[in-house]
């Protein structure tokens, strides 16, 4: 009876610890996608109203977004597809914009001003020196009243380094998009004067 008990407590302090350092590899791995919007050129008033839809994911592989080396894979903790989305919506906001958030794009045909977009690449790998590189490439796209008005491509990398591999993805991914989206936003008001 007394080894069983031994028996049973030595397995679930096993299992426990094996819980433990397998959460401890993937929280290693796993990156909170973040965003700050950046602060607007002086003198750019926004006087429009944009609805946001979400941006479409067009990368071939959409469950890691890069490397870390020995084999190992940066994931996402949230949606990337809210992150890029949001944060064009968090840009127009900055500038003063009335912005709406549709998530459901194929609902009710939308009147006005419309931000879609799409991205194929997120990626965010170890370089050398313990540095870590980002590149990001995405499409903003302006319609109104459901008519085309203009389409640009972005593109940028970053390197940083952070406490952790990790902290550097976060920091240096967000310093990427925010330099893309701060270009696109400013662009999306212009055009829409």
């Amino acid at each position: 009876m007394l080894i069983r008990k031994n028996i049973r407590a030595a397995l679930s302090v096993l299992v426990l610890a094996l819980t433990l350092s397998l959460g401890a590899c993937a929280s290693n791995t796993v990156v909170q996608l973040r965003y700050q919007p950046s602060t607007p050129p002086a003198g750019q008033g926004c006087a429009q109203s944009f609805t946001v839809l979400p941006f479409v994911d067009k990368r071939a592989d959409t469950l890691t977004i890069g490397t870390l080396g020995d084999g190992k894979r940066y994931y996402a903790e949230n949606d990337p597809v809210e992150w890029v989305s949001w944060a064009m919506f968090e840009e127009l906001k900055a500038r003063g914009c009335d912005v709406k958030y549709r998530e459901k794009p194929d609902a009710a045909p939308l009147t006005g001003y419309v931000v879609s977009g799409s991205f194929d690449k997120i990626s965010v790998d170890r370089a050398q020196n313990l540095t870590v590189k980002a590149e990001l490439r995405l499409n903003v796209k302006l319609e109104k009243d459901g008519q085309f008005v203009t389409e640009n491509a972005y593109s940028g990398s970053r390197e940083d380094i952070g406490i952790t591999m990790v902290q550097a993805a976060q920091s240096v991914l967000a310093s990427t998009l925010q330099y893309l989206l701060q270009d696109a936003a400013t662009n999306v008001v212009k055009v829409a004067k």
